[in-house]
């Protein structure tokens, strides 16, 4: 049956009768020709290990069943030199399902732990004609081509849209300078404020008797400014961000993020002195799916180096044309204990091994998770659409968690991210993309 799905999508299928160890059939990946007649190889193979029956079919539930394998067979799927695809065929859907080994084992979590099984999610994981995009993408070859002008693509940035920003309120004061004021506040100051030419703002209303702030200013003469007027001008520009600042600074506290000065580094904390490695789900917004725990904290142990490596993320607000957007930039965070940072000199030689197997696609899902964990400042914001910031129990900042894109004149053949015109329907038809959750790195920590 899986043969058929293959020659659906214009390929080649071989299968292997004789000395077969766990392979069971390969797929020649075949592309149309440039004048359009006929079909040429690429050159692209995929091994295929495929099963069939209830005996194989393992956890059935209306959304997703696990396969039990053998251990030795996934340890030579995931070592393989060509893509392995695992295929089972479930009687009672009398459907085929699918997973890419070696992608399967590095995003999955205690995979090698017994009983070995392979899971399937059943509205994701379908083997049909429609998947030629996902499948040729596993097989890129010399002999493909590099670029395609008859196509489009998207490219991702990494800046998120701000489509609410916070007003400003005034007041004449006779503090000196925000250390001043600061200093005179018991306890943790979680109200963005500045002080500057006689006057203390803020994004907190000055108006409420609540605010700590109108102990320093004169409450005659509170004022809402023209935010908009500051953004031309560099100085009250400068104001407003140092406020921005600290208004994210206050909602990645809640969000469970800690913030080194030094690094300028917002990374997971170790949270616990019993674990030594620590994971988080997450919502993909792009892929519209939650996936697989990513990794945030770790303790390793190399030689006589012994450290602990934390996700992390250098943030800032840009604003570009008459538009502020959230500017979030993949980094690793190196600790000597879960707080201390580690030793500087050494941290480059770390990242670089590990850089070497990220991808483009490995860093926007880095920013997609940090879009995604901004948007959860309580349990019960997650996986919703934008990142609501708030203070004083209001709304003040709304940012759109799907980054910033543009649409290329050209494209990358197969590229999970390739575009396609809107039908005439008005519906926008998206070609299959899938999901890594691997994290990108910085080079070091200054």
């Amino acid at each position: 049956m899986s043969s058929l799905i293959v020659h659906e999508m214009k390929c080649l299928f071989r299968e292997i009768n004789k000395d077969d160890v766990g392979i069971d059939g390969e797929i020649e990946i075949l592309i149309p020709k440039p004048d359009s007649r006929g079909y040429q190889t690429t050159g692209g193979i995929i091994k295929v290990q495929s099963k069939s029956g209830m005996s194989y079919v393992n956890q059935d539930t209306e959304t997703s069943f696990a396969s039990p394998v053998r251990k030795d067979d996934l340890e030579l799927w995931y070592s393989s030199n060509y893509p392995t695809l695992y295929i089972v065929y479930h009687p009672e859907d009398d459907k085929l399902y699918w997973q890419e080994i070696q992608s399967y084992v590095k995003d999955t979590p205690n995979v090698w732990q017994p009983p070995h099984k392979i899971l399937f999610n059943k509205a994701t994981d379908e083997f049909t004609s429609n998947c030629f995009q996902s499948v040729r993408a596993l097989a890129p070859t010399a002999n493909s081509p590099r670029i395609s002008f008859t196509e489009q693509e998207r490219l991702f940035s990494n800046l998120l849209r701000i489509r609410r920003m916070p007003e400003v309120w005034s007041a004449p004061t006779t503090a000196k300078s925000y250390e001043g004021v600061k200093s005179s506040i018991q306890g943790f100051v979680r109200l963005p404020f500045q002080v500057s030419s006689g006057r203390i703002y803020s994004l907190s209303d000055l108006n409420q008797a609540s605010c700590v702030l109108r102990a320093h200013c004169d409450t005659s003469d509170i004022r809402i400014e023209e935010v908009e007027a500051w953004w031309a001008d560099e100085d009250k520009r400068r104001a407003y961000v140092f406020m921005l600042n600290q208004l994210l600074g206050i909602h990645l506290r809640r969000c469970g993020i800690r913030y080194n000065k030094r690094f300028h580094r917002n990374y997971f904390p170790r949270t616990n002195q019993a674990d030594l490695e620590f994971q988080t789900g997450w919502y993909n917004i792009r892929t519209n799916h939650q996936v697989p725990l990513r990794q945030t904290a770790k303790f390793y142990t190399y030689g006589f180096d012994r450290f602990w490596r934390h996700t992390a993320a250098e943030m800032g607000f840009r604003f570009i044309g008459r538009t502020w957007f959230l500017q979030i930039i993949p980094k690793y965070f190196f600790t000597q204990d879960g707080i201390i940072p580690w030793d500087s000199d050494k941290v480059g030689e770390y990242t670089t091994q590990i850089k070497a197997y990220e991808t483009n696609l490995n860093v926007l899902n880095h920013v997609l998770f940090w879009a995604d964990v901004l948007s959860r400042d309580n349990p019960s914001s997650a996986n919703i659409e934008d990142i609501v910031i708030r203070l004083d129990l209001r709304r003040v900042m709304i940012i759109e968690k799907l980054p910033v894109l543009g649409i290329s004149k050209f494209a990358i053949p197969y590229d999970p991210a390739t575009f396609e015109e809107p039908k005439p329907s008005g519906q926008l038809s998206l070609s299959s993309w899938f999901d890594h959750s691997d994290e990108d790195v910085d080079d070091d920590q200054d």
